[in-house]
């Protein structure tokens, strides 16, 4: 009763927000509408090549879970849906580390701690804020593994594993290491085949899915591990015979303030279960060695794996150290300080000094203005429209986040398959974010752009192309 009376309160809070986050157009091109668009897609039998990404929904990554939205989707659903599953989804992982905590600490009181705990963590509370992501559905379903394995209920244990490894092609190396720990402590042959099933899991979305998406094109890894190299199996062999390189990239400063912001709100006690941290530990060296900031930063959907290992390992090193009654209610006492504490200093929660500070977009009377300018664009019509209006407008075969399709960016993996600009009838701009962009509006906005107002308002503008195949080519 109470973990879920914290558990709705938490969905009532951040679904709340999440939902108005949406509505006040603060959401964005990525990564809400790639995802929305690219399960619309499905949803209608097309062919799920997303426009905002420029890359084919599986090439992008293999989130089988999302299929299972597809009937919502014939019934209306979008963003706002979105967003609602990942916060219930999300805040469920509660009862894993509840009945976890329960068992390992022989009390359901410090139990209902506990969960409590994992709800005010800050970063599971910025990855809820930071739209949708399926990474974000992989920290559930990885804490009930564990738990059930723990009480050896293998079939329900395969179940979880399996929703993992659906949720994203990278949950696979976390469900390899949760073998090998498994297989470590005597659960020899259940451990092995988890170890092989993520394994051969990772292998065919990589190998196969992926490429099969992108018509022959794997995951693209060169700008993402600047100085290791070009390939998974490169990295991967510069880390082995390199260990100086991941060493300096594992301790720059920006990486050591990731650790204290992951490990802080639970008083870093993960760190006195080592071998059940190892299920985070593929994750975590991926993300500090990512050249990609946003990898390293706490508040971001890359910590969702790290996050549910953190938490086992939480659990588990409570377990080892509390040997006593007193001994474990002092230990959660202190997670349930470090957990308020870093709650209010870092967290995106009412509770949170960020929590006024712009981070939830507000409703504005000029909102309305922006409501009525989408009304201008037919269901069926290409559009390019700025990043915090294209999630808007995703519901349809071409939506494109300006200044695409006539300047590529954020597009493709390799610049492939450049878009068409024929494709567009309809640009809807929010003038006050141009920046570097104007030149370009103004040109298509031009009697030589092909483009006219249909809509102006307190700048924000809808554009009707007047005849096809007139307007600017494509810049490269």
């Amino acid at each position: 009763m109470a973990v879920g009376l914290l558990i709705a309160t938490y969905v009532a809070v951040f679904g709340w927000l999440t939902w108005a986050q949406h509505e006040n157009f603060g959401t964005f091109g990525y990564d809400m509408g790639l995802y929305d668009q690219g399960i619309w897609l499905l949803s209608r039998f097309q062919d799920p090549f997303v426009t905002i990404r420029g890359l084919s929904y599986f090439e992008h990554h293999v989130n089988l879970i999302t299929v299972l939205f597809v009937p919502a989707y014939w019934l209306g659903a979008g963003p706002q849906f979105l967003y609602l599953v990942e916060t219930v989804w999300m805040a469920l992982g509660a009862v894993p580390l509840f009945l976890l905590a329960r068992d390992r600490l022989r009390s359901g009181w410090l139990a209902v701690a506990v969960a409590g705990c994992f709800l005010l963590y800050p970063s599971l509370e910025w990855i809820n804020w930071w739209h949708f992501h399926p990474d974000a559905l992989v920290i559930t379903p990885l804490l009930f593994a564990w738990w059930l394995a723990t009480r050896r209920r293998w079939g329900w244990f395969a179940a979880a594993v399996g929703v993992t490894l659906a949720c994203k092609e990278d949950a696979a190396l976390a469900v390899l290491m949760l073998g090998l720990v498994l297989a470590v402590l005597g659960e020899r042959r259940a451990g092995l085949l988890t170890a092989a099933a993520g394994a051969g899991w990772f292998l065919l979305a990589t190998r196969v899915v992926i490429p099969a998406a992108g018509g022959g094109d794997g995951p693209f890894y060169q700008e993402l591990f600047p100085g290791f190299g070009d390939s998974l199996g490169e990295i991967v062999w510069t880390m082995v015979v390199h260990p100086s390189r991941l060493l300096e990239a594992a301790t720059l400063p920006d990486r050591l303030t990731y650790y204290w912001q992951v490990l802080a709100p639970v008083a870093c006690f993960p760190l006195a279960a080592p071998l059940v941290l190892l299920i985070s530990a593929p994750q975590t060296v991926i993300n500090v060695t990512s050249g990609h900031a946003l990898t390293h930063d706490f508040r971001f959907h890359y910590t969702a794996i790290v996050l549910a290992g953190v938490f086992l390992a939480t659990v588990e090193a409570m377990a080892w150290a509390g040997r006593g009654r007193t001994a474990r209610r002092v230990l959660v006492a202190i997670l349930l300080v470090t957990s308020v504490v870093a709650n209010v200093a870092w967290s995106p929660s009412p509770l949170g000094r960020q929590y006024d500070d712009g981070i939830w977009t507000r409703a504005e009377p000029r909102h309305a203005v922006v409501r009525a300018a989408l009304a201008q664009v037919p269901p069926t019509a290409g559009v390019s429209a700025s990043y915090n209006l294209i999630p808007h407008l995703t519901h349809r075969t071409y939506a494109y986040e300006f200044p695409n399709p006539w300047r590529v960016a954020n597009w493709g993996a390799h610049g492939e398959n450049p878009p068409d600009p024929d494709t567009v009838q309809y640009l809807v701009v929010d003038e006050r974010l141009l920046g570097d962009q104007r030149p370009l509006y103004e040109r298509l906005m031009s009697r030589q752009g092909g483009y006219t107002r249909v809509f102006a308002s307190d700048g924000i503008v809808v554009a009707k192309r007047q005849r096809d195949g007139e307007g600017p080519e494509a810049d490269s």
